[in-house]
């Protein structure tokens, strides 16, 4: 391996490191928001809003890593496709701690009122979401095609998780107008876990593209186009 090869092999490894680093940035952000919401600790929450601008600030060094491996390494095929998808990533790291956020700031709010009720199907939802985010980042870490169509295939149940605390929520409002307040809160925040989720589901899309070069976003609705 020449000197030039070796260069671009620690700059691919020092993306790939930084990213995973970025992926640890965001589960704690989630988890944090997750207990300031279950605790009703301000402290936490505060901590979490705050949290936010240093994953903003790794965002960005990831996206100039990339950009520069790019404009000074002329990569090749599979080298370009690593890098594409880890901007993709990148960025759907970045939205995950936004998310992560605003559960916190929803956290916050919560924190200053009475309980509205215990909380049973929102803490079920964010485990598996939170196993999401764990396993796709596995996922990208050992390039592993199969864990992340698993991963895709879990969003359906949260999905129904979310359609399930919708109903129970509005339900909760119908009976009582000063419960409104509260529970849309917490509807903002099954809202977000719901997203956080997509947005695990569209990391192992570009991993199975990054591992095969197949394009399987948008597949389903690709589909439904070509029977219409």
């Amino acid at each position: 391996m020449t000197l030039a090869q070796k260069s671009f092999e620690r700059d691919l490894q020092e993306i790939q490191e930084e990213l995973i680093m970025m992926g640890g940035m965001v589960e704690k952000a989630i988890s944090t928001s997750i207990l300031a919401l279950k605790d009703l600790n301000a402290r936490l929450a505060k901590e979490v809003i705050r949290y936010d601008k240093t994953i903003d600030e790794q965002e960005l060094k990831i996206e100039d890593l990339c950009i520069k491996y790019i404009a000074l390494q002329q990569p090749k095929a599979t080298d370009l496709r690593f890098i594409t998808s880890a901007m993709k990533i990148n960025n759907e790291l970045e939205r995950m701690g936004d998310y992560a956020e605003s559960i916190a700031r929803q956290a916050l709010f919560l924190s200053s009122k009475p309980p509205l009720k215990p909380l049973v199907n929102i803490p079920l939802m964010s485990e598996r979401v939170q196993a999401m985010v764990k396993d796709c980042l596995t996922a990208f870490l050992k390039k592993d095609q199969a864990l992340a169509h698993d991963v895709i295939h879990w969003d359906h149940a949260v999905d129904e998780l979310q359609t399930r605390i919708y109903k129970n929520l509005l339900g909760d409002m119908i009976r009582d107008p000063n419960a409104i307040e509260r529970a849309s809160s917490l509807l903002l925040v099954s809202t977000r876990l719901e997203r956080i989720a997509d947005q695990a589901t569209n990391v192992c899309e570009d991993v199975i593209y990054l591992v095969t070069g197949v394009t399987v976003r948008h597949r389903d609705k690709l589909k439904l186009d070509e029977s219409s």
